[in-house]
């Protein structure tokens, strides 16, 4: 992949509640390089790092035999808030989309369906918290 097809996949990955800069991807694909682990070569005018045989041989090292999994830090939520944290990021894809691609229609229909959407939000806050 090249730098930017890992700062989207990254995002994708994270549902959208990371996403890495430029500035932070680009410096740690160097050091990756750098360190044996990575290779850069130019394909259609772009930067595209692969795995070396020692970078595949750090990440194996990471998976233990016998371990349990590593958890998907990404899915954990805490709190059973999972659907909470994901969907605004999830929205927040969609708008840009929208801003980018979407008419001027469209565009104004998401606005007003995300205006009444923040009204309801406060009216729940507004409720007071519940007891189940």
């Amino acid at each position: 992949m090249h730098g930017y097809e890992l700062i989207t996949e990254l995002e994708a990955r994270s549902s959208g509640r990371w996403r890495p800069s430029p500035g932070s991807i680009y410096p740690a694909l160097t050091r990756l390089e750098e360190q044996g682990l990575l290779t850069a070569e130019e394909l259609d005018e772009k930067k595209v790092f692969s795995l070396t045989a020692r970078g595949r041989e750090a990440r194996e090292a990471l998976d233990v035999d016998g371990a349990v999994p590593t958890p998907d830090r990404w899915r954990e939520t805490g709190e059973g808030d999972g659907a909470l944290r994901a969907l605004p990021a999830e929205i927040a894809g969609q708008a840009r989309q929208l801003r980018r691609f979407g008419s001027p229609d469209q565009v104004e229909k998401a606005a007003a369906l995300l205006e009444d959407v923040k009204r309801q939000l406060y009216a729940i806050l507004a409720s007071g918290p519940t007891r189940d």
